[in-house]
């Protein structure tokens, strides 16, 4: 049965609230809005499907990013909506994760993912995409084509450096459901290519 969100009922006080506060400022606040929403709240279920937030949460993140309630409402109700959409084309359209341009795949979902929601450092992403294809090489494992593009942006923000990102990673069931890995792929990988749970303790990363 296919996953639907049902559509939040945003009520603003007046007319030049809408305009001059939505159209304004949602597209300066929607890489704070969803940077927060990845790294603090889970928007993953227990059985890996896309959740609707709470209003608590969504009050949470108004009063951490100084962003207008409205404006977090909007742009989450319209992330999580795309993020469906795209889960079930993957779904439709296994076809695309042949064996075929895995390199070049890897980098084009990289990208499609980042405009999705700009939650990790796209250049250095691209970078460790090429790392990632010579240790897999090396290996001689080829793990599915989103299960790559998940471990690619798990590590890029595992050493993200930036003062925001430092000590506040991306959790990982949204970055699984994010890049439609299944737990046991995504945990498997990060196994074999050697970032298993001891070494990230050993980097003192959180």
């Amino acid at each position: 049965m296919s996953q639907t969100l049902k559509k939040p009922i945003i009520k603003a006080h007046d007319i030049n609230e809408y305009y001059l506060k939505f159209f304004k400022n949602s597209r300066a606040s929607r890489p704070v809005v969803l940077d927060y929403l990845f790294r603090n709240i889970t928007f993953a279920s227990n059985n890996e499907k896309i959740r609707v937030l709470k209003d608590f949460e969504y009050s949470q993140i108004t009063e951490a990013t100084n962003v207008p309630k409205i404006i977090v409402h909007r742009i989450i109700s319209a992330f999580l909506v795309d993020l469906i959409r795209i889960k079930k084309y993957f779904k439709t359209n296994a076809k695309i994760f042949c064996s075929r341009h895995q390199t070049q795949k890897v980098r084009i979902y990289l990208h499609k993912l980042y405009r999705l929601a700009p939650v990790f450092d796209y250049k250095r992403a691209r970078e460790n995409a090429k790392r990632l294809e010579v240790k897999l090489s090396q290996l001689c494992f080829r793990p599915q084509i989103m299960t790559q593009v998940a471990v690619v942006i798990f590590i890029t923000d595992l050493l993200d450096n930036q003062l925001s990102r430092a000590h506040s990673k991306i959790i990982q069931s949204n970055l699984r459901v994010f890049c439609n890995c299944s737990a046991y792929a995504f945990h498997r990988t990060r196994n074999k290519i050697g970032l298993t749970t001891d070494y990230i303790k050993k980097l003192n990363i959180t």
